[in-house]
């Protein structure tokens, strides 16, 4: 786009119209931001407002550019993208954590067949061990499962 020229006689060419209309769109979606009004745009085409005014396509474009920056929609656009940048980010980071957990899983689920395994071999049954504890037997505060527990959260040994 041209800068800062004094409006002149010349008459606006398709070529003229097509950077005009691109500047207005970029005004529109929201890269150019600030006021927009007809004295801004005669600066910066170098056509009188009469000359823009005249071409619909250019009148058009000009309306449709000051309703998304009245609206807010081209600050809206700006913000858009912002977030989704940052949503973008928070997904990798959620998705990095759950391969992570995901992991653990197979591995704590690989320990857990190896212990129902060697309970098999003692000749316990799993379904007899993981049962309620009966009522009127105190199970223990949250300490004494914490002592019981505190084994099994140590890194889970590789499997043999």
């Amino acid at each position: 786009m041209q800068s800062e020229k004094k409006p002149t006689s010349k008459r606006i060419d398709e070529v003229d119209v097509r950077i005009i209309l691109r500047e207005l769109e970029r005004w529109q979606s929201g890269v150019l931001v600030g006021e927009l009004t007809w004295s801004v745009l005669e600066k910066l085409s170098g056509f009188s407002r009469q000359a823009l005014h005249a071409r619909p396509e250019i009148k058009a474009a000009y309306q449709a550019a000051k309703i998304s920056l009245r609206g807010g929609l081209a600050k809206t656009r700006i913000e858009a993208v912002a977030n989704n940048e940052t949503l973008q980010a928070e997904l990798d980071r959620l998705k990095g954590q759950l391969a992570i957990y995901e992991e653990r899983e197979i591995k704590w689920r690989a320990r857990w067949q190896r212990i129902a395994y060697h309970l098999r071999v003692k000749g316990f049954q799993v379904s007899h061990i993981d049962r309620p504890i009966p009522g009127g037997v105190k199970g223990g505060t949250a300490r004494d499962a914490d002592n019981i527990l505190k084994p099994f959260d140590k890194e889970i040994p590789p499997t043999e």
